[in-house]
């Protein structure tokens, strides 16, 4: 289950990821390089710790719990669709959806 909803400390949208058979757990490292593939820029990497990634114009914080927290963005559902690029890039996109 992915849920998307409006962040209320900082402007943006939190995704997170859930799943009832297993946790959730994203290596950032194979996530990072993924996502460079498909052409998004890496901004950091702090390997078991946080990911920022620039996609579609906007910085994009992933952490290992499945946490994504898209900074500026006001639209939830457009935050899901880069969010799923985000999971399958780390391989659990099935388990969330």
């Amino acid at each position: 289950m992915i849920i998307s909803k409006p962040c209320v400390t900082m402007k943006g949208i939190v995704i997170s990821g859930y799943s009832w058979e297993r946790p959730i757990k994203i290596d950032l490292a194979k996530t990072a390089q993924c996502l460079k593939e498909k052409g998004y820029t890496v901004k950091k990497l702090i390997p078991d710790m946080m990911l920022i990634v620039e996609m579609e114009g906007f910085e994009v914080s992933v952490y290992p719990s499945g946490k994504i927290i898209i900074k500026l963005l006001d639209d939830a559902n457009r935050g899901r669709e880069m969010a799923t690029v985000v999971y399958d890039c780390a391989g659990i996109l099935e388990v969330v959806s």
